[in-house]
């Protein structure tokens, strides 16, 4: 027996490769009591789910339900195994519906650079009317010197820099933001 050989059985057991839909069979199963209720309710024949809950115990290695005529019944296994896959099951779903409000810009985080002399007038009032009409998105907003703040951008630490006058680098892209009018007054 070649080493490559004897080493695949020992893979399959730590990697038994489960299925998403297998685990949402054997939880949708346990809720409704039934296979012939659960597949109704998936909307596949009875004999599809109860091979793919036989398929999702074998590759566990044990009985989840036990079978009647009156229906399904977790066994002891089954009751751990099931409420860590509802478990599993919760925390895809919340990646998904995260990732696609992040994917849209709902969620996130934002990280704000800007000068000192920035803080009052328009800066304060954008920052304002963005928190109010993105309140599920963290924001951050960082208050120094144009050269630390160049370099926080550089690095990845800031997501937009707000700067009066040239842009710090050359290979960033730039838009005008707004414009003031700036006066000077004379006795």
């Amino acid at each position: 027996m070649n080493r490559k050989n004897s080493e695949q059985p020992f893979a399959e057991s730590r990697n038994p490769k489960i299925d998403m839909r297998q685990l949402r069979h054997a939880v949708i199963a346990a809720d409704f009591g039934s296979f012939r209720q659960a597949a109704d309710a998936c909307r596949i024949k009875q004999s599809t789910l109860s091979r793919s809950i036989r398929q999702l115990e074998h590759r566990v290695g044990a009985t989840i339900f036990e079978r009647s005529t009156a229906g399904i019944r977790p066994t002891s296994a089954g009751r751990d195994f099931l409420r860590m896959a509802r478990s599993i099951l919760e925390q895809i779903d919340v990646l998904v519906t995260t990732t696609r409000a992040s994917g849209r810009g709902d969620t996130g985080g934002l990280a704000i650079g800007f000068c000192t002399s920035l803080t009052a007038g328009n800066l304060r009032a954008s920052i304002l009317d963005f928190k109010q009409r993105f309140p599920q998105i963290a924001l951050a907003t960082v208050e120094r010197s144009r050269t630390h703040l160049a370099t926080a951008l550089r690095n990845g630490l800031l997501d937009i820099l707000i700067v009066a006058g040239n842009l710090p680098h050359a290979d960033c892209k730039q838009m005008p933001l707004w414009s003031e009018r700036i006066l000077v007054v004379l006795p």
